[in-house]
């Protein structure tokens, strides 16, 4: 596929506007939407050894367009923005880049053309992919969105069946969409990742996946080919049994397997997860243990671990263990973690809280020198209501012992954000 400039995607989506003008009156504008959200976010990282602490703020927020429906065709667009208003310190080293980047972020991260009625969806262009291993990862200013084609099509009732090819990749700190993944960062491109592939390009990835959901079963089943890098098949499920009164209990499985593909850039690839969670919902509560195993390949890429190239970092792919810090994948080491985690919401559902315990249980090898590390994390959201309904206010602190070369590790993370 070849590149879609942005200046092309733009022109398509007012070609459309045309469209919907002349032959379908209000069609295209009289239903079209518009919101986003303000973010203001400040965070601090503190480390016990030898790094030093880093802090950032950053002012922005997104602000979405969507049109409406002619005859099943639409088209979208996404600004995103962020700026640290001459806040932050002036030496990079004691920035916390990953919040919004070194420098301001003014980008078009959103802008398709789509086809959807109610059993298709087809979709061109720079789009938010949700998958479990190609996310939007949106726990910073901006979220990761990818350049590409989706398709979905929901044959009968509760399945869903999905395709996509995605040739461009653009991170939460990068303006422009580019052939790399979070393994190509650097100090200053796409800052999160954790690198190994500096100065190289990937034609990007194709994915097929099913998901399946249906009274108290909800299953989903992907195969993903990350182009010179891996290929990956993943299926995770859980269903809800039968309870008493408001308790009803749940189980999960996941499981993972990944080789190599193409040039393999990264080296060997030989990985395996098993994962299994169970829990408890009530009233709206949850608390959950969760377990997760990928076991040592050695000369494999970090040793057996599991090649992401859309969430290594970022610590946002979907195994039962990741935690806000750190989870089995970032760390390119292998050996198995069990997580205990609890939402729950008080004041009348205002106040939401998260709160989890991790423990980490690790290969040593000679790129991971801690057999044993945990993380605990508090997450506090208090939603306002009546006039100020849309805006929330929200601090997450979390903990990790014992990891190489920081030791000890305390991020903080308020975030106020209005929601219009």
């Amino acid at each position: 596929m070849k590149r879609i400039s942005r200046a092309t995607l733009a022109g398509l989506v007012l070609a459309c506007a045309g469209v919907g003008h002349a032959y379908a009156g209000k069609g295209f504008f009289g239903g079209m939407k518009i919101n986003g959200d303000v973010r203001a976010y400040d965070f601090t990282r503190h480390y016990s050894g030898p790094v030093a602490g880093q802090q950032a703020f950053s002012l922005g927020g997104a602000l979405n367009v969507m049109s409406g429906s002619v005859d099943g065709f639409g088209a979208g667009l996404t600004f995103y923005t962020a700026h640290s208003l001459g806040l932050n310190n002036a030496n990079p080293a004691l920035v916390d880049g990953t919040l919004a980047g070194f420098d301001g972020i003014d980008t078009l991260g959103q802008a398709f053309v789509q086809y959807q009625n109610s059993k298709v969806l087809v979709r061109v262009g720079d789009q938010s992919i949700a998958s479990p291993w190609v996310n939007p990862s949106d726990s910073r200013m901006i979220p990761a969105t990818y350049q590409g084609v989706l398709a979905a099509v929901k044959p009968i009732k509760g399945l869903t069946i999905s395709a996509m090819r995605i040739t461009r990749f653009k991170s939460r700190t990068s303006n422009h969409f580019s052939q790399t993944d979070l393994y190509n960062s650097t100090g200053i491109f796409n800052v999160g990742g954790t690198g190994g592939l500096a100065g190289k390009t990937e034609p990007g990835l194709a994915a097929v996946g099913a998901s399946y959901h249906a009274a108290g079963l909800k299953t989903g089943v992907w195969g993903y080919q990350f182009y010179d890098l891996a290929k990956m098949a993943y299926a995770q499920g859980s269903y809800a049994l039968p309870g008493s009164g408001s308790v009803q209990p749940f189980v999960g499985a996941q499981v993972l397997r990944e080789t190599g593909s193409g040039r393999q850039y990264l080296g060997p690839v030989d990985a395996t997860v098993y994962g299994a969670i169970a829990g408890l919902k009530y009233a709206g509560s949850q608390l959950s243990v969760g377990y997760d195993d990928l076991p040592a390949h050695p000369g494999a890429f970090g040793n057996g671990d599991v090649v992401s190239p859309y969430t290594t970092g970022y610590a946002t792919d979907p195994l039962y263990t990741t935690s806000m810090i750190q989870g089995m994948v970032d760390r390119k080491t292998t050996g198995h973690a069990v997580k205990v985690a609890a939402t729950t919401f008080l004041l009348q559902r205002k106040l939401r809280v998260i709160a989890s315990f991790v423990d980490y249980f690790n290969t040593v090898y000679s790129a991971y020198s801690s057999a044993r590390t945990n993380e605990a994390d508090l997450d506090l959201t208090y939603f306002l209501g009546g006039p100020l309904k849309g805006l929330s206010v929200r601090d997450r602190v979390g903990v990790a012992h014992n990891l190489p070369v920081v030791h000890r590790f305390v991020y903080n993370r308020i975030m106020v954000e209005y929601d219009f």
